[in-house]
């Protein structure tokens, strides 16, 4: 039975190979040598921790941009508090200057009623008074009510806001804590030389294309698609997926004979086999990289289901009704199987042992000439 080539990328040997950092280089060179039996559960840990890592930092962000309007609600609160907090210490002391007043009226000397010329002035005199402290207190009692409701109010306000900052500690500990663990993960396969499928491309679309102008090779690609608008295609559908976008290029340049070959938008070689004349037709390029980085996730993440792809499976690769093109996805035989590009090759993706370590040091090429560009040598 034949087996068709279908995808596969890489992610860390490259720099092994571009900057020769020993053991890991020469396992790079040679994809075949022997792995830590614990590179592919690593890798896949890694990936989760990834994921994990993104979701924590796309939380964190969401909860400082919370956090300045929760801030301002409170202190709009603990202002008006201030004001009503004044405003009650000025009723008091009116309400103080009336009392003494009032004590001074009720305790006149006998020889100030020869200036009061009836006795009904002293009555309307203290009715007038009481009526005067009573409107002075009430506004004071209404100023006490209003401090204890904007107290109220500002315990409502803060909950949330203390809400947000609790939060924002647990999720940067939870940061801090998932950074460790992809630091410590990434060392690891870095020591062993395993490459991982998923991750952040290394490379920006220019970079890209750049080096490819830089090998005199011509593109035959669509009338208004250029190598600019195909490296850039890479780079968003492989971070949509977050598969490595630069190694996928680095890949369609391998299957594609440096993008060369019309082979109806499939730069990967996918459904290709080595005794039939050509695999899947898609249409559009859009269409084929991201059939490309759909696939390089599936051989990679076990977690990988349609309904967790960031697009539809690509009609072309798989059923045009979405329910079937999701079962299709979702049984994919090798789902997970193969997490490091060390492991393709040999059927995997394609029959070619050497498969692996070519993609591999292609894409070491482009870095190396990335860094002499970036250098000026």
């Amino acid at each position: 039975m034949r087996r068709r080539r279908m995808g596969c990328l890489v992610i860390a040997l490259a720099s092994a190979i571009a900057f020769g950092t020993g053991a890991s280089s020469a396992r790079a060179e040679d994809p075949s040598e022997p792995l830590n039996p614990r590179a592919a559960e690593t890798a896949i840990d890694l990936s989760r921790t990834s994921r994990e890592l993104a979701e924590v930092e796309r939380r964190l962000d969401l909860a400082r941009q919370e956090l300045p309007t929760a801030d301002t609600a409170v202190a709009i609160t603990d202002s008006a508090i201030a004001s009503n907090r004044d405003a009650i210490a000025r009723a008091r002391l009116e309400v103080k200057a009336e009392a003494i007043a009032v004590y001074r009226m009720h305790n006149v000397g006998v020889g100030a009623l020869g200036s009061i010329e009836h006795v009904d002035d002293l009555d309307r005199a203290d009715r007038y008074t009481a009526a005067m402290r009573a409107v002075d207190l009430g506004q004071l009692s209404e100023l006490e009510t209003m401090e204890d409701q904007l107290e109220k109010a500002r315990a409502q306000r803060a909950a949330p806001r203390d809400a947000l900052l609790g939060a924002i500690d647990k999720l940067d500990q939870s940061r801090a804590e998932l950074s460790a663990l992809q630091d410590h993960d990434q060392g690891l396969l870095d020591s062993w030389g395993a490459v991982p499928v998923m991750g952040d491309a290394w490379l920006t679309a220019s970079q890209l294309s750049d080096w490819y102008r830089s090998t005199g090779y011509t593109p035959t690609l669509p009338p208004g698609t250029t190598i600019d608008d195909l490296a850039r295609m890479y780079l968003e559908e492989g971070a949509a997926e977050h598969v490595r976008g630069d190694f996928a290029f680095a890949q369609g340049v391998v299957e594609s004979a440096y993008f060369t070959v019309d082979a109806g938008n499939n730069y990967a070689g996918i459904g290709a086999c080595d005794s039939c004349a050509g695999g899947f037709v898609f249409g559009s390029p859009r269409d084929g990289v991201r059939a490309q980085i759909q696939l390089l996730r599936n051989y990679a993440d076990p977690d990988s289901r349609a309904a967790n792809l960031a697009y539809p499976p690509v009609r072309g690769l798989y059923p045009e009704d979405r329910a079937s093109a999701a079962r299709v996805y979702d049984s994919f035989f090798l789902k997970g199987d193969v997490p490091l590009w060390n492991l393709m090759g040999h059927g995997n993706w394609a029959t070619d042992p050497d498969y692996a370590s070519k993609v591999v040091k292609l894409f070491a090429r482009i870095v190396a000439y990335s860094r002499r560009t970036l250098s000026g040598g």
